[in-house]
């Protein structure tokens, strides 16, 4: 049969209204969701620009806060800076101490008197120890113990009342003695066997003596003798033959002393 239509009319409009009316949702949708993908967008962008920037601003250096420029440094243009000399260990400082404290001289015995002759000063040193022994040829004398630091010469006696200060060489010591209260300059010479320092020990009836004596260069001998307390003179010695002194006849054995020698009884 033929459909009459009237005028105006189009066939197949109402059921593209109706397609329209069907789809129109799903258009809003895909609008809503579109515009909240460019809102997502922008806020991420947003978030990681403000990230970039607190970054930036915890690596500041101190300068900026203090209203200082920060420093841009191109790492890719560093140059290396010469190294600075590593500092000295303390085994390094102990080594160069105990360098700058070496005994100038290794082992030498010097001989010689004080300036006025008052008293002789024999001295004997060794690997840095020193012994000395000083008299006057009757009733004054001291046993000195010591060391050498560089050429530096210091030694005392068991009570501290006799003191040798001074320095030492190859060829010489000199320095200040101080005996029975008294101080004075001295000069001694380096010498070599026979002359130097001598020491003697005897048993004379029962009691302890003991000897010292102070040979110099040219043969000159001054010494004390202590028996049970009391100071003489020291009996001859020819330091060739040094078995042939005794103390009212008791024999006395004779020792040359260098610097590593015990002088003092602790």
């Amino acid at each position: 049969m033929w459909e009459v239509t009237t005028p105006g009319e189009r066939p197949g409009l109402d059921s593209r209204g109706e397609n329209m009316k069907r789809y129109a949702p799903l258009v809003t949708l895909a609008a809503v969701a579109a515009l909240g993908v460019g809102l997502f967008v922008a806020n991420t962008l947003n978030q990681q620009g403000a990230a970039q920037l607190s970054a930036s601003a915890a690596i500041e250096p101190a300068s900026a806060a203090a209203g200082q420029a920060p420093t841009v440094v191109d790492l890719g243009r560093l140059t290396p800076q010469s190294a600075s000399p590593p500092a000295a260990t303390g085994a390094e400082d102990q080594a160069q101490q105990q360098g700058a404290d070496a005994p100038a001289v290794a082992e030498k015995a010097y001989a010689g008197w004080s300036s006025g002759k008052e008293v002789s000063v024999a001295i004997a040193v060794k690997a840095g120890r020193a012994v000395a022994y000083v008299c006057d040829g009757k009733k004054v004398e001291a046993w000195l113990e010591g060391t050498v630091a560089g050429d530096t010469l210091s030694l005392e006696s068991k009570d501290g009342s006799a003191t040798i200060n001074g320095t030492v060489s190859e060829s010489s010591s000199d320095g200040t003695v101080t005996v029975g209260g008294k101080t004075w300059p001295f000069t001694a010479e380096g010498v070599t066997a026979p002359a130097g320092l001598y020491e003697g020990r005897a048993d004379v009836r029962g009691v302890a003596a003991r000897v010292g004596w102070v040979v110099s260069g040219d043969g000159e001998v001054t010494g004390v003798a202590s028996v049970a307390g009391q100071k003489r003179s020291a009996p001859v010695l020819n330091p060739a033959d040094p078995g042939a002194v005794t103390i009212d006849g008791a024999p006395v054995e004779v020792s040359a002393l260098d610097g590593g020698s015990t002088v003092i009884r602790r």
